[in-house]
C-alpha cells in the first residue's frame, strides 16, 4: 500500500510546465514589491546592504522552497558539470558575441531614435554613486544578480524544461529572464542575452560558463552602459559604425555557433548521459501555451505598465 500510494503521488504531481511559470510568477511578484520597499532605502542609507539581502531571499529562496516541494528531485540534474578547456573557446567567442551583440542593438535603437531602457538592471538603477564601496558596488550589482539570476534560470528552470526539449528550455529561460527585467524596451537586449546565456549552458552542460558571461554583462551595463557607443558614434559616423558592428558580430556569431556545433557533435560521439532530450517540437505547445505561462505573461505586462516597473 505505502508504495502505491508513493506512485500515485507522483501520477498526480503537476507536470514541470506547469509547476515551473508559478515559480517564476512567485519571483516577478516579490521582486516588484521589494524594489518598491528599497526605494526608501535610497536616502535612508543602507542600500547596499538592502539590495544584497533581498536579491538572496528573492531569488534564491523561491528556488529551495520549490525544490523541497518538488521533493527534493527536478524533472532533470542542474547542469553543473565541470568546465573543461574545451569550452574556453565557447566562453570566449559566447562574450564577444554578447558585448558585439548588445552594442548593435543600442546602435539600431540610437539611429531608430527608439527610446531604450537603462540596462543596467532592475535593482542597479536604484544605486545614485553616492554610497559604498567599489566592492560593495560590485557584489551587490553584479555579483549576487549574475549568481542568483543563473541559478534560478539556467539551473532550476533550466533542469524543469529541457526534459521537454532542449531549445524549449532555452527560448523558455530566455523569455523569462526578459521578462524579470520588467522593461519593455529593454526587451530585446535582455532577450537576447538570455538567449546566449542559455544556448552557452546547453553547449556546455555547466551553469559555469553562465554565471560568468553574467558577471560580463552586469559589469558592462552597470559601469560603460552605451556612453562608449555614443562617443564612437560622434567620431566615426552612424554608417561605420553601424557596418563595422554587423562585421564584427556576424563573426563572432559564426565562431560562436561553430564552438557550439563542435561540442554538440562531441556529445553525439560520447553521450555525458543515458538519454538525450527529446526533440523540442514535440513539447512546444506544451510549454509556451501552458495556462501557467500565459498568467505569467499577463502578470509581466500588468507590473511592468505600473509606475514602479516601467522603465525599469
Amino acid at each position: 500500500m505505502p508504495e502505491q500510494s508513493r506512485n500515485a503521488k507522483k501520477r498526480t504531481a503537476p507536470p514541470p510546465q506547469v509547476t515551473a511559470p508559478l515559480l517564476t510568477l512567485c519571483v516577478f511578484v516579490a521582486m516588484y514589491f521589494s524594489r518598491v520597499l528599497l526605494v526608501g532605502m535610497v536616502e535612508g542609507g543602507g542600500l547596499l546592504l538592502g539590495v544584497s539581502v533581498v536579491q538572496l531571499l528573492v531569488l534564491l529562496l523561491p528556488c529551495m522552497l520549490y525544490y523541497l516541494l518538488k521533493g527534493r528531485k527536478l524533472a532533470s540534474p542542474i547542469p553543473f558539470s565541470p568546465v573543461t578547456p574545451r569550452h574556453l573557446t565557447l566562453l570566449l567567442f559566447g562574450a564577444l558575441t554578447f558585448v558585439l551583440g548588445s552594442l548593435l542593438l543600442n546602435f539600431c535603437f540610437q539611429y531608430l531614435s527608439v527610446p531604450t531602457a537603462d540596462t543596467a538592471g532592475f535593482y542597479a538603477q536604484l544605486y545614485t554613486g553616492d554610497e559604498g564601496s567599489l566592492a560593495g558596488v560590485l557584489l551587490a550589482f553584479v555579483v549576487i544578480p549574475a549568481v542568483c539570476e543563473e541559478v534560478l534560470f539556467r539551473g532550476v528552470l533550466f533542469a524543469e524544461y529541457r526534459p521537454m526539449g532542449e531549445w524549449n528550455a532555452v527560448f523558455m529561460t530566455a523569455l523569462c529572464f526578459a521578462m524579470l527585467h520588467f522593461s519593455f524596451s529593454g526587451f530585446p537586449v535582455y532577450l537576447f542575452a538570455g538567449l546566449l546565456l542559455g544556448v552557452v549552458t546547453a553547449a556546455s552542460r555547466s551553469l559555469v560558463p553562465a554565471v560568468l558571461l553574467h558577471l560580463l554583462s552586469n559589469a558592462l551595463s552597470l559601469f560603460a552602459s552605451d556612453r562608449f557607443l555614443r562617443v564612437i558614434l560622434q567620431k566615426n559616423g552612424a554608417f561605420f559604425v553601424g557596418f563595422l558592428l554587423v562585421l564584427l558580430f556576424g563573426a563572432a556569431l559564426f565562431l560562436f555557433l561553430y564552438c557550439v556545433e563542435h561540442l554538440f557533435l562531441y556529445y553525439a560521439e560520447h553521450p555525458p548521459e543515458d538519454s538525450l532530450p527529446p526533440k523540442s517540437r514535440t513539447f512546444a505547445s506544451r510549454v509556451f501555451l501552458s495556462p501557467t505561462f500565459l498568467l505569467l505573461c499577463a502578470v509581466f505586462f500588468v507590473l511592468t505598465l505600473l509606475p514602479a516597473g516601467n522603465g525599469a
